[in-house]
């Protein structure tokens, strides 16, 4: 059954009655383990199992309301989604294993990986703009799980600009995810050049000239909005770019000194400090 999740959830408040062995900022997890296998699909559930093992994080077909909304941190969104079919759940898999398990070193993504991955059969996001509501999203985060939406197709009947759409959407959205809840800490030198209290640019030559590119998992370019840009959307736009964009797709925007030297920056410090290549995972294009 289609159902509509109206998130607004605030932020707990840690009283000093916690433990004292409890460590500060320590990801909760409110609900029991899950049973694995879950039982609707026994080819899933075989797969399932083996990823559990391996990045020792819960795919999920078979979940509750209350286990997709749940997140310590305040939120406003608005989410319509739907459980997939248990007999969707294997071309989904397969699917991510070229467009997320490939592109890391195992024992790098189990650190990284959430607790709990939600495999839906729809997922929409209200954006709230006045010429367009819902629209269908691959995939989306919140604290200590993401959700990720099925395809309609076989992998086998997708096209290459398809495959890597999806993988893009979702590294994007992984990456963020990584950042938003300190599982990479981006470096203070990323931000040092940048000047987050300039009004907002008034080209976009003008917005790559103060450091700033533009974000294509949103569609958003700095130069045509009219706000003040900020240090978390600064750098969501430079990982969505990264994981969007081939090297050469990059060469434009590396003329500008300011961009050179954050895209150095940022890809030194996942490569180095996280052991992720995020050049490679930019560069991955499929047949």
């Amino acid at each position: 059954m289609k159902t509509s999740i109206y998130v607004f959830l605030f932020a707990l408040l840690f009283l000093g009655a916690c433990a004292e062995d409890k460590e500060i900022g320590e990801i909760q997890i409110t609900d029991p383990d899950y049973v694995l296998p879950q039982g609707g699909n026994a080819a899933a559930d075989e797969v399932i199992l083996k990823l559990y093992e391996k990045y020792n994080t819960y795919f999920l077909y078979k979940y509750t309301e209350k286990d997709i909304e749940w997140t310590q941190t305040a939120l406003w969104a608005y989410y319509d989604y739907e459980p997939i079919d248990p007999n969707d759940v294997v071309n989904l898999l397969n699917l991510l294993e070229i467009t997320w398990f490939d592109l890391y070193d195992a024992e790098v993504l189990k650190r990284m990986m959430p607790y709990r991955v939600f495999l839906t059969g729809m997922l929409k996001e209200d954006i709230g703009s006045w010429w367009e509501n819902w629209v269908d999203i691959p995939a989306r985060y919140l604290e200590n799980q993401i959700a990720i939406n099925k395809v309609e197709k076989d992998v086998a009947d997708m096209s290459a600009a398809e495959k890597r759409e999806f993988k893009s959407y979702l590294q994007a959205t992984f990456l963020e995810y990584c950042v938003a809840y300190g599982v990479i800490t981006i470096p203070d030198e990323f931000y040092a050049g940048s000047d987050y209290t300039k009004s907002y640019a008034s080209s976009s030559e003008e917005a790559r000239e103060w450091g700033f590119v533009y974000n294509p998992k949103t569609d958003s370019e700095w130069s045509y909005d009219t706000y003040q840009i900020t240090s978390t959307d600064d750098v969501n736009a430079y990982l969505a770019s990264l994981v969007y964009r081939t090297t050469g797709e990059w060469a434009e925007d590396l003329e500008y000194p300011l961009i050179r030297e954050k895209y150095q920056i940022l890809v030194n410090c996942l490569k180095e400090q996280y052991g992720i290549d995020v050049c490679k995972i930019g560069n991955t294009v499929y047949e």
